[in-house]
């Protein structure tokens, strides 16, 4: 009787346990009860029932690829395995789903958004049971809190490819993420200019380094519908208009520069909605962005010219945006004109994407919608020193209703004037920068935590708990922007010997320019001149190791000269070499490379750190993160190394 009732009690408390626990799902779900019971579904026949809802079949065609992928899975639509059910309750918000895991699984919502929703929480369900192919019984009765879940690329000054715009829409989806906004025009500090877009009216004004057809776009959109994703295009101006004033010089600001539009001028206004035009027919987001942030005047000591111009911007803003609303689209523009002298009110009628200023209440009452957009506390700017999201001080304290550390910038509840949030990615250092491939593995888990707290739900978990949850849920069906997680270790460039002359290069890896962190690389290397000053030993477009680089570095604003090995990292634009760059990254380790012997080097990258070992002694380190140029042997634009070089070998792990 004792082992019986000690049996008894056992299967109660875990029960009870399990009862308490939220299943692996993120975000986390409004209301959930699951018991300890798993049901194992058949891998032979996932199958659809949908009252046959034509409406619904793109969301049948990627989710039978999805489960395919998850749990190796045959999928039919005959069957009644998995149904697909519309709910009659007129009480259900917009994006609300049931999911009820019984004799059969049941999705339930009266929306596309809703069933897209609760395929996602199946599929993570699959996805995080250690025991794939079952799902525990039970129900999620869910919705989102907040309407705009977005997220932001900066996909001007780091051109990022239209596959992998895609892998960024699968991820949103499978987070419950339901806008990308995209930011189309922009220069970075280095003065490098972009525009994404093709223009008619302005054919010298496309990037030629990248940008993306009105086809491409037309598809890109299509594509985000499946996942119930909203595309929302910004064309930044009167500031960051380089690319602008390059194409009509006549309307740069003689007062503050090249990369802001002359908004005395009056034929400015009229070129912007010329850009508009060309745009914004080929968008279907409700809204449009027209930028308006960091217009930046402090430079100027006249008082009244200041506030004449403060009375401009402010005017453009109104201008603007009563023209895209007349063209039937919300308009929405940054923060910060409230720094601006003058006195003209922007209307109310356009959406704030408040980030600089934080003073919510006050927005509120005066009848302005806004989306959380705050710099505090939403700014990823990779490889930057400043800015950079705490992700557990997201996760444990911050909600979209946290504008700023005030009192004044705390919303005391949820209200329809507060759209939702956001998460920023901003590449301020222009075309070099972190590789997109580095952006995505910083943004990514992130944006896990974003979507928990737009969902609106209070997290079950703890943040170290919630951690192991995501990092499960990151591999996600027919997404590579983590392949770079999941490569299993291994030799990528091996070459037993290379001789250089100096003259030139010569090709190193067939299928690689840059090895993201972790590396290794190992090599012998032989000079034959004593000529070493700043030779080329490996480069890339984006990377160069070097021999004997001297370097002036500013320390406590002394001047400190440093000689030795460097590893250098191009940063915020790109000219003929990466020492050519706007503010490289230049790692000089105060070993020289010795001509007439073997010197055997090792470098090691990891997140953030960089270090030089030779003849097996670390010589230095620095908290910098690099990649290792994998692309030539010497370099094409530099001097090159002379001499040899042997067991040249580079592994995608720390050795």
């Amino acid at each position: 009787m004792k082992k019986l009732f000690l049996l008894s009690t056992l299967l109660c408390c875990s029960l009870f346990i399990y009862a308490q626990q939220y299943p692996g799902v993120i975000p986390t779900p409004q209301s959930c009860s699951f018991v300890h019971v798993v049901k194992p579904l058949s891998l032979e026949n996932y199958c659809f029932i949908n009252e046959s809802d034509q409406k619904l079949d793109p969301l049948f065609t990627v989710f039978a690829q999805e489960m395919t992928d998850v749990a190796n899975a045959k999928v039919s639509k005959k069957g009644t395995e998995i149904i697909f059910r519309s709910a009659k309750d007129e009480q259900l918000k917009e994006g609300a789903y049931n999911l009820t895991v019984g004799k059969q699984v049941i999705i339930e919502s009266d929306s596309y958004e809703g069933f897209l929703y609760g395929s996602r929480s199946l599929l993570q369900l699959l996805s995080s049971n250690s025991n794939h192919h079952q799902v525990p019984q039970g129900t999620i009765i869910d919705a989102p809190a907040y309407g705009k879940r977005c997220l932001m690329i900066d996909v001007a000054r780091k051109f990022v490819p239209m596959n992998e715009l895609k892998d960024y829409i699968r991820t949103m989806a499978w987070f419950k993420m339901n806008e990308l906004h995209l930011h189309l025009s922009d220069n970075s500090w280095g003065g490098y200019p972009a525009y994404r877009l093709p223009s008619e009216k302005y054919p010298e004004l496309t990037s030629k380094d990248g940008h993306y057809s009105w086809e491409e776009i037309r598809d890109l959109q299509d594509f985000a519908k499946i996942y119930a994703i909203t595309i929302t295009p910004e064309i930044d101006a009167p500031g960051h208009s380089l690319a602008f004033t390059q194409i009509r010089p006549d309307l740069k600001s003689p007062l503050i520069g090249e990369k802001y539009l002359d908004i005395l001028n009056p034929n400015t206004i009229p070129f912007v909605q010329s850009i508009i035009d060309e745009v914004l027919p080929h968008f279907d987001a409700p809204d449009f962005h027209i930028g308006t942030d960091e217009y930046r005047i402090h430079a100027i000591k006249d008082k009244e010219l200041r506030t004449k111009i403060g009375e401009a911007f402010r005017n453009y803003i109104n201008t603007m945006s009563a023209y895209v609303q007349s063209k039937g689209k919300g308009c929405r523009i940054w923060s910060g004109y409230e720094h601006m002298p003058g006195e003209t009110e922007v209307s109310n009628k356009t959406i704030i994407d408040m980030w600089e200023t934080s003073d919510a209440k006050n927005k509120l009452d005066q009848g302005y919608t806004f989306l959380n957009s705050s710099h505090y506390y939403t700014y990823i700017v990779p490889g930057a020193p400043y800015y950079g999201v705490s992700d557990p001080f997201v996760y444990n304290t911050w909600s979209p209703l946290m504008f700023g550390p005030k009192s004044e910038s705390i919303l005391d509840h949820n209200t329809p004037q507060l759209l939702g949030g956001k998460l920023h990615v901003w590449n301020d250092f222009g075309p070099t920068g972190y590789t997109t491939e580095e952006i995505a593995r910083l943004t990514l888990p992130s944006l896990a935590v974003f979507s928990q707290k737009l969902w609106g739900t209070s997290a079950t978990h703890t943040y170290k708990n919630f951690c192991v949850l995501r990092d499960e849920l990151l591999d996600i069906p027919e997404s590579h922007l983590m392949d770079r997680e999941k490569q299993a270790p291994r030799l990528v460039v091996a070459s037993s010997k290379v001789t250089l002359d100096g003259k030139g290069a010569k090709q190193m890896a067939k299928d690689a320019k840059n090895i993201t962190y972790p590396w290794t690389l190992e090599m012998e290397i032989y000079p034959t001149t004593s000529s070493l000053d700043s030779t080329t030993i490996l480069s890339s477009r984006l990377a160069g190791l070097y021999t004997n680089l001297k370097h002036t570095y500013k320390v406590k604003k002394k001047k400190v000269e440093k000689e030795g090995i460097a590893l250098v990292r191009a940063n915020q634009n790109y000219f003929h070499h990466p020492l050519d760059s706007h503010r490289p990254d230049v790692l000089v380790f105060e070993y020289k490379i010795q001509p007439n012997k073997w010197n055997k080097i090792k470098v090691v990258g990891e997140r953030k750190k960089t270090t030089l070992y030779v003849d097996g002694k670390e010589i230095g380190t620095y908290r910098i993160q690099t990649v290792c140029p994998v692309e030539k042997f010497g370099s094409d634009v530099q001097q090159s190394f002379t001499g040899n070089l042997k067991n040249v070998k580079v592994y995608n792990y720390v050795k």
